[in-house]
């Protein structure tokens, strides 16, 4: 049986929020922009309808999704609706090189995100891919923090266990989730808090 006190072999980052900033207006703005329509007409057409979500679920294709930007006016290809989605992620660059350094320990790091197909197919102009082993979007899952199920579905297609897992999130709802499945983790948004917290844990031991 593995100690709960172990070292965690896998740590699991939330992006918008940890990895990243999440600044949705500036997606807005660009969508907007592109389709000629004000930012309060993309948030009921793709957000407030619950489009998003559907997205965030996996049940749209990158493809389909295109499309249904298409019908609402946007001009661009796959590779401009790609990054018009990606500018509501600002990098935080400290802690990326959080995750870079437990990398260079041994220690495996993975996204843990509710976001569609459209984010992941951007995800290495957003996020250094040497930062992260894998990602796992909830559109992989079909399932959406804080539902239990989307951390199993994580776990699964990680190949790991609860007991070696450690998840950092800056909402406390998702944190507890993870908790009563027996996953160690911490609520954080800022790069000296997330270190603190991986310390905790005895990780990041050669900086």
């Amino acid at each position: 049986m593995a100690n709960d006190s172990a070292r965690p072999e896998l740590v699991l980052f939330d992006l918008g929020g940890v990895l990243c900033r999440f600044e949705p207006d500036l997606r807005a703005e660009e969508l907007a922009t592109a389709i000629g329509v004000t930012e309060g007409e993309i948030h009921a057409l793709v957000f407030e309808s619950g489009f998003d979500q559907e997205c965030d679920l996996g049940l749209h294709s990158e493809d389909a999704i295109l499309e249904r930007f298409r019908a609402f006016g946007f001009p661009g290809k796959r590779d401009d609706l790609r990054r018009s989605w990606a500018k509501a992620f600002i990098p935080d660059r400290a802690v990326i090189d959080l995750a870079i350094a437990l990398r260079s320990e041994g220690v495996v790091v993975a996204t843990l995100s509710d976001n569609g197909p459209v984010l992941l197919a951007a995800i290495e102009s957003v996020v250094t891919p040497v930062a992260i082993d894998e990602h796992v979007f909830s559109c992989m899952l079909g399932a959406t923090k804080p539902d239990p199920a989307a951390f199993l579905a994580a776990l699964e297609f990680l190949d790991a266990r609860p007991q070696q897992t450690f998840f950092v999130d800056d909402n406390p709802v998702n944190v507890l989730s993870a908790r009563r499945l027996g996953i160690r983790g911490e609520q954080a948004n800022k790069a000296a808090d997330v270190e603190s917290a991986l310390r905790s844990v005895g990780l990041l031991r050669a900086r």
